[in-house]
């Protein structure tokens, strides 16, 4: 990996080092990428840290000042593409340049266009180069690119994004922000292209993520994540039913496990048990209809549970018809 640059990174330093790289022709970048004055603590070199609200919010300002004047923003990407892929960047630089990446990609056409614009490459290649807070700002970058894009996950396909997202996310650590936000990116790159989820689910390392995205001892918001890509790959017709049985035993933990969660955790995952059991029913193992059945038992005395018991009630008349 490379070697970190120190925690502390002087304005003058960062100005001249944009001004070196020659992307001055758009981005006011040294007025940009002085904010990291304020975003380190000035102490001993140490691992870039992930930004606070607030340190978002002190960015957004300064993004605002130094983009306001630019009305192309596919110029403005390629500019933040430039400072990742320059010879001098720094962890201040490419997390600043991810920043610009993101507040471009409000722009469709400009989503659409990363691929022209050769955004993906050195993206992908972050992956691989940087740990912590850079690699899962990275992953969520490329999550948002993907997002119902077939131009871009058609890309990131050919560029090797499914092996390098499925990588990072078995090898990350179980509750991890880098395996939440590298299995969100994999969903985004294959989901509802039907090409892409049947090769994602065809690999006995794609399966795997799923059933280690459902485990109990998971963030819940990943659990929701992952019965959500299940629900959706049902939908589209790209779940296998000899794939059913180990996904729908992992969704009855789920299910016979519910307690605080979101309203929201509670729907996706008593709709997504409903969907196993009405398309592969013969592979739904009898621990689902016993966790259905004692979840409903709970959920009908919650009154903001109606759309949970509808969804648990449909499960297992589907299970037992």
């Amino acid at each position: 990996h490379e070697s970190h640059q120190p925690a502390f990174v002087s304005c003058d330093a960062l100005a001249t080092s944009a001004v070196t790289r020659g992307a001055m022709a758009g981005i006011n970048w040294p007025g940009l990428l002085a904010w990291s004055t304020k975003y380190h603590d000035g102490t001993a070199p140490s691992q870039f840290k992930q930004m606070s609200e607030e340190d978002r919010r002190f960015l957004e300002k300064a993004m605002e000042e130094a983009l306001g004047k630019i009305e192309d923003p596919n110029k403005i990407m390629k500019e933040a593409r430039d400072q990742i892929v320059s010879e001098d960047r720094t962890d201040a630089s490419i997390t600043t340049a991810l920043e610009v990446i993101d507040r471009s990609c409000d722009d469709p056409d400009c989503a659409r266009n990363a691929e022209k614009l050769d955004v993906l490459q050195p993206l992908l290649d972050l992956l691989q180069s940087h740990r912590g807070a850079i690699q899962i700002r990275t992953c969520e970058i490329l999550a948002l690119l993907c997002s119902n894009n077939p131009n871009i996950q058609e890309a990131g396909i050919k560029r090797g994004a499914l092996p390098a997202l499925l990588t990072l996310a078995q090898e990350s650590p179980k509750c991890s922000e880098e395996r939440s936000k590298a299995f969100r990116a994999l969903v985004a790159l294959v989901r509802n292209v039907e090409g892409f989820e049947k090769q994602l689910l065809q690999q006995e390392g794609g399966r795997k993520i799923l059933l280690a995205c459902l485990d109990l001892e998971e963030l819940p918001g990943t659990r929701e994540k992952a019965a959500s890509f299940i629900r959706s790959l049902i939908d589209n017709g790209n779940m296998e039913s000899e794939y059913v049985g180990p996904l729908a035993a992992a969704v009855a933990e789920l299910v016979g496990n519910i307690k605080d969660e979101s309203i929201q955790y509670k729907e996706t995952v008593s709709s997504c048990a409903g969907q196993l059991a009405a398309s592969s029913k013969a592979q739904c193992p009898e621990a689902l209809a016993k966790a259905v059945e004692g979840r409903l038992a709970l959920a009908t005395k919650d009154p903001e549970a109606d759309i949970e018991v509808a969804n648990l009630t449909q499960c297992l008349e589907s299970l037992r018809s």
